[in-house]
């Protein structure tokens, strides 16, 4: 298993495929391609002159926002990273959504049909999105019930403010809806670092009342009330954080007597109302359900990262991964840590030094608890291993 990554900020088709090939010897089974195509060149150009080299078997690209190569990441100019894989005694299946497609399959046999993958495949899926015209929620809800417990990782496109503006390609097809992918079985394990840079504030909660996204009630009292306690018994700071923005923690495990970093699943509060008591949350709830509020800043999420990639260092001890895919929020980088290459760094400080390449997206796949959502000012990554 072999990969390699190489980053542009060239700004013109010749100069970027050569930056991207130096050095570069040999014929690869893969090829994904991360795209940020400010003018003045074109990503189709590129994309084309990329697949006729005839270096790579399967190449797919998605446009972005910024790119993210094993030492740099880059927003907001233009930049190309690619990331180059030899993948032996591993089963490629490329594959490409519509949204009527995805309305279509109906079950897990529709899905095992579609993919021609089972379950005891142990299959693993890298995908890219488009966010205006597709269905990602339900895309990976279909997957999590028909392949339980296998990662899903990749990000929504980010390079455009509005509908058609996103190109993806898959091999030989372009497309600017829908969604492109690969599902990879055989000699590879993926394992998965998600940070969504949150902590939590005081103490956790049993949800007794809700219906579709609104929590009514928490351990019998009004989500409204709640709230507040919580922020009254916080810091001045916690508060200051709420006002910008509060989450909750969905427990992804409800019989843990603990809560650490990472077993949360983190969605906004949209809105509440102090009359009824009522909020509204970025998700499905139901009752039963453990949840504890959580705030945000850069402080947290760097923490967050640095935390979880410390257990998951740990975890490991000295097995180095032979490849990573990072997937970090548009609303992260520059914006969020006020320095750039910030997310790469912690990365490359644990887990390095380790081929790496993703993009800046707008909105992040990956698993928490073994169950795959989307997210936002995530941090998602994807650590790949030969099982033998």
């Amino acid at each position: 298993m072999e990969f390699t990554n190489r980053i542009t900020e060239a700004n013109n088709v010749p100069q970027i495929i050569s930056e991207l090939l130096m050095g570069i010897e040999g014929d690869f089974d893969l090829g994904i391609l991360y795209v940020c195509p400010w003018p003045p060149y074109d990503p189709l150009e590129l994309f084309h002159a990329l697949k006729a080299q005839g270096k790579m078997r399967h190449l797919i690209c998605c446009t972005c926002a910024g790119i993210i190569g094993a030492e740099r990441e880059i927003e907001g100019r233009p930049s190309a990273s690619l990331m180059l894989m030899r993948l032996p005694q591993v089963k490629i299946t490329p594959f490409a959504l519509t949204q009527p497609v995805l309305e279509a399959i109906k079950n897990k046999e529709d899905w095992y049909n579609f993919f021609e993958v089972y379950p005891n495949e142990k299959p693993n899926f890298v995908v890219f999105a488009d966010p205006f015209a597709f269905d990602g929620n339900a895309f990976l809800a279909g997957l999590n019930q028909a392949y339980p417990g296998m990662p899903i990782v990749g990000g929504l496109a980010s390079a455009a403010s509005e509908p058609g503006e996103n190109i993806l390609m898959l091999d030989g097809e372009v497309m600017r809806e829908g969604l492109v992918g690969v599902c990879l079985t055989g000699n590879l394990r993926v394992e998965t670092v998600v940070s969504q840079g949150c902590r939590p504030i005081g103490e956790t909660f049993i949800v007794t009342r809700a219906e579709r996204n609104i929590i009514y009630e928490l351990a019998g009292r009004p989500f409204y009330k709640v709230l507040e306690e919580v922020l009254n018994k916080g810091t001045d700071y916690d508060r200051h954080l709420a006002h910008e923005a509060i989450f909750i923690g969905i427990a992804m495990d409800e019989y843990k007597d603990k809560f650490k970093r990472g077993d949360f699943l983190i969605r906004g509060v949209m809105g509440v109302e102090p009359q009824s008591g009522a909020g509204a949350v970025g998700d499905h709830m139901h009752v039963g359900q453990t949840i504890q509020f959580h705030v945000r800043d850069a402080k947290t999420a760097q923490e967050d990262l640095h935390e979880l990639l410390k257990q998951y260092k740990t975890k490991k001890q000295a097995v180095a991964a032979h490849g990573a895919f990072v997937f970090s929020c548009n609303g992260r980088g520059v914006n969020l840590f006020k320095e750039r290459d910030h997310d790469i760094k912690i990365i490359q400080h644990h887990l390095g030094p380790v081929p790496a390449a993703g993009f800046f997206c707008a909105g992040e796949i990956g698993p928490v608890g073994g169950i795959n959502f989307l997210h936002g000012f995530t941090n998602s990554m994807a650590l790949f291993y030969p099982t033998s």
